[in-house]
This record gives structure tokens, sequence and C-alpha cells, in this order.
């Protein structure tokens, strides 16, 4: 099945989903092969999917968080506190429904909510360590970047900034994502080292010629689906109800070193200072809690 927009052609056909995956076959089939994979019940039977406004409230407390407003590709953000922020998207989702205008409340995007919550993490257990190195496994959720916003929520066409590994897990709500392979990132008309121009569900070929050549292929997750994407995976994200999501970006030691190499690129010092970083974890076994205490930081990093 195919969607066509403007002359673009977006496939939502061409990412395998599973059922169930083992970590053999995940790292040889889709990790090795830099390919997609979208597996169904891997957290169907978490507490998470039942989570709420009305939960995040009983813990939310005075807790303020940066919610980015506008193009999140901006960095734009705005302390607010946790329980004024539910409070703006519930009344957004209720006149939305009702077909009232209301303004959106902005995003909370790549916030480390269970280390900021640890009651959160009880409600994702188990945890499919065996889809990652096992470097990760003892301090996972140090790693989680969470995502709560309105329905209509966007994410601007982009690539993780470190070259990571990235699964995805939708919680609550639902999400379209568009895919886009790395190789084609020269036909996106980049802005800086990872943020495109292009958008490819509203596609300009006018002034944009050379996307012509794209080939995207779209993917909707549904609550408890986690989506494997591929280092150097161009993706737009838009939410398609309000929704509660987190990630985790992650590498092999192979792919941290292709990341060090991407300063020759173009990519921010920074980067390869992070990249470096799981390099010596990964690579040379230099344990994840000293390394965590030098890379904590990426995780309120805005690139």
């Amino acid at each position: 099945m195919t969607h066509d927009k403007d002359g673009l052609t977006v496939t939502d056909s061409n990412v395998t989903k599973v059922d169930a995956i083992d970590r053999r076959t995940f790292f040889g089939a889709f990790v090795a092969k830099r390919t997609p994979v979208v597996i169904r019940n891997l957290a169907s039977w978490w507490s998470a999917l039942e989570w709420d406004l009305n939960y995040f409230r009983s813990f939310a407390g005075d807790t303020k968080l940066p919610v980015k407003i506008g193009d999140v590709s901006k960095g734009v953000l705005k302390d607010v506190r946790l329980n004024d922020y539910l409070d703006s998207l519930a009344e957004f989702e209720i006149r939305l429904r009702a077909g009232e205008g209301a303004t959106a409340p902005g995003y909370l995007h790549d916030v480390p909510f269970f280390r900021l919550f640890p009651i959160l993490r009880a409600d994702v257990e188990p945890f499919p360590l065996q889809l990652f190195p096992e470097w990760y496994w003892p301090n996972w959720h140090q790693y989680v970047q969470y995502f709560m916003g309105p329905t209509g929520s966007v994410t601007p066409l982009h690539f993780d900034t470190l070259m990571t590994n990235n699964l995805f897990f939708q919680v609550v709500g639902r999400k379209r994502f568009i895919l886009i392979p790395m190789e084609q990132r020269g036909c996106c008309y980049m802005r800086g080292w990872r943020w495109a121009q292009f958008d490819p569900s509203e596609p300009d070929f006018a002034a944009f010629p050379r996307s012509v050549a794209v080939t995207p292929t779209a993917v909707v997750l549904e609550p408890g689906e986690v989506l494997y994407i591929p280092p150097g995976t161009l993706h737009y994200v838009q939410a398609l109800s309000m929704s509660i999501s987190f990630n985790i970006d992650w590498h092999t030691a192979r792919t941290a070193l292709r990341g060090v190499m991407t300063v020759f690129e173009g990519a921010p010092l920074r980067n390869g200072y992070y990249n470096l970083l799981s390099l010596l974890g990964l690579g040379l076994g230099i344990p994840e809690h000293i390394i965590f205490r030098w890379y904590k930081s990426y995780l309120n990093y805005v690139s």
C-alpha cells in the first residue's frame, strides 16, 4: 500500500513487523544489516500501557521540566511545572475533540524521566535487555529519553546526532514515522549536522528538487510496539493522538567508532567526545558506571 502526496510515494509496507524476536535474530538480521523492524508484542504486558495524566499528577509535585515550544529542531525551551503542563495538555485535547481552536502546550521532548522519577521503572518490567549490548544492562534506565506531547506534535526530519542505534518504545497513543535511508541524506537538504529542510509529509519539489529521489517508508506505532531505527536513518515523527513514548540511543563498538569519525564529516566536536566515551566503554571494556559520569550531559544536549 502506498500514499501519494504531491508526487512523493511513501511506502508503508516495507518495514518488517514481528510478534517476537530473540537477541541473535535482532542483532544478526536487523542491527548488522541496518534494517528497521517493528516488534509488536515486546511490551504488550507492561502496566505502563495504562499510564494517564492523573498518574503523572500523583508524583509530579513541583518538578519543573524544559518544554520545547514551536519547532523542536530550533531547541527553544521553556521551564514549566509538570502539573501545569499536564493541565494544559488535558485542556488542549478536550478542545481539539470539541472542534475548538486551541494552542498546543509544547512538547516534552528528550527528558530523562526515568532518572527524575524512578517509580516509572517498575511499569516497564520486564525490560528487554537482550536487545542491547550487555554493557548497558546494569543502568539501562539512565539512557532513556522521554516524550510526552499533544495530538499533532511533530519532530521534523532528522537523524540521531551521535549516529546511534535507536529503540523507540510507544507506550500511550499512536505515532507515525516516515523513515528515509541514511544513504539518501544528500537529497534531504540538511540544515546543520542533523536536521533536514525537506519535509516528507508536505514535499516541495520546486524548492528541493533533489528530494524527488528519496524513497520514504511510513509506519504507525501502536501502544506496546517498539521500532528499531538504524544509525543515520532520517525520521519524521508525528503524534496521531496524545502520546507518551520513550527511546534509548545506544551504540555497539562498531557504531561508536563510526560515530567518532563523523567529526571529519561535519559533526560537532562534542559529538566526537560522546562517541569516544561510548567507544572506550564498548570497545575497551571500561565499566559503564565510570563512563556515564562523563556521558550523562549528552541527555540534555541539544544539537
